[in-house]
């Protein structure tokens, strides 16, 4: 049964957070952002390289429309561990333990929230996180937004896990290869090469890209480790097998820039709605800014983009007859990591 822990911090960064207790005892930092009777309360996932805190501007807007809040730091980020052991790893299965802090946090939810609808929002490798939880334990979940996704051939993220086992091998676990990084954010950043810093390729907002260059939590290198466990899982969520274990009357809205290196302009999200419709899901919508690069939700269109989500999100409570039950949940999978290798 979920507890909040009586952990105390001093320093402002820890202002408003709060923590829960994982299944294995590890402490989740959390942010609760109430309101009076609301809507439906929705639970971010934040992104790769940031953390909960980065959200509180999302959080005002959805409080102003009548949502409750809340949003978690997932392992290795944010304030769940000391700066200089971010991105680094403690877990033999991190991303297993990754996700099922998500549902430890929905246990949260919903007993602060018991008869309201819940709403899974997952940025960029937190939309990764948010479909692996789908197919898990979609029968908790009343809508599924992601945000800057992206669609990768289980082939290639399998290919590029065995890459990263290698790293693992040649600088151990704690080591941040150099590959690794010009592959990924190297490479992203790459595409913005006229631009200022290494991190344009997010938004073309300069003042949230330096506050994000700023923000000693964001922008962080991830290990060999940490790379390992992501592509691992990562192949396995996006496998056709997984994906229609999520039930198919589940509302997914993605949205992505035509910008975004993440999602390849915004082409290997549409795959990704492909794929999810092939998969058997009724409700499956798709929405791609022009223009627009990775980080949506600091845009310099970000009005156009909370108006949409917005206007979907109500529309989609009025389809939703009574909050996701869990009394008529299927029998939860207890080897999903092994049964799909």
């Amino acid at each position: 049964m979920m507890r909040e822990t009586r952990q105390q911090h001093s320093s402002p960064e820890y202002d408003g957070v709060s923590f829960i207790l994982a299944e294995d005892g590890h402490e989740i930092p959390l942010r609760h952002w109430p309101v009076e009777h609301p809507k439906a309360l929705v639970h971010i996932a934040h992104g790769m390289s940031e953390h909960s805190g980065c959200y509180a501007d999302a959080a005002a807007r959805l409080n102003a429309a009548g949502y409750a809040v809340m949003a978690h730091d997932h392992r290795s980020h944010g304030l769940s561990v000391p700066i200089a052991a971010l991105g680094e790893i403690s877990e033999t299965q991190h991303w297993e333990a990754v996700c099922a802090d998500m549902r430890s946090v929905n246990h949260h939810g919903k007993a602060t929230y018991p008869d309201v609808p819940w709403i899974l929002l997952g940025h960029s490798m937190g939309s990764f996180i948010s479909l692996a939880y789908a197919e898990r334990h979609s029968h908790t979940v009343d809508a599924l937004v992601l945000e800057g996704s992206n669609y990768e051939a289980p082939w290639f993220t399998w290919s590029a896990h065995w890459f990263a086992k290698l790293e693992c091998w040649r600088q151990g676990e704690n080591g941040r290869s150099a590959i690794i990084h010009a592959l990924t954010f190297g490479k992203f950043a790459k595409a913005f090469g006229n631009d200022s810093t290494s991190y344009d390729w997010l938004s073309r907002d300069n003042t949230f890209v330096q506050r994000y260059t700023n923000d000693p939590r964001c922008g962080i290198t991830c290990t060999n480790g940490f790379w390992r466990d992501l592509l691992e899982g990562l192949s396995r969520t996006q496998r056709m097998s997984n994906l229609r274990k999520i039930r198919k009357d589940l509302p997914v809205y993605s949205f992505a820039g035509s910008k975004d290196p993440v999602g390849h302009d915004g082409v290997n999200v549409a795959i990704l709605d492909d794929k999810l419709e092939s998969a058997g899901l009724l409700d499956v919508t798709l929405k791609i800014y022009e223009g627009a690069r990775h980080d949506l939700f600091h845009e310099t269109n970000k009005d156009e983009v909370y108006e949409d989500l917005l206007s979907w999100l109500d529309a989609t409570l009025l389809r939703v007859a009574q909050p996701a039950c869990e009394l008529k949940a299927p029998q939860e999978p207890t080897a999903w990591l092994a049964g799909n290798a």
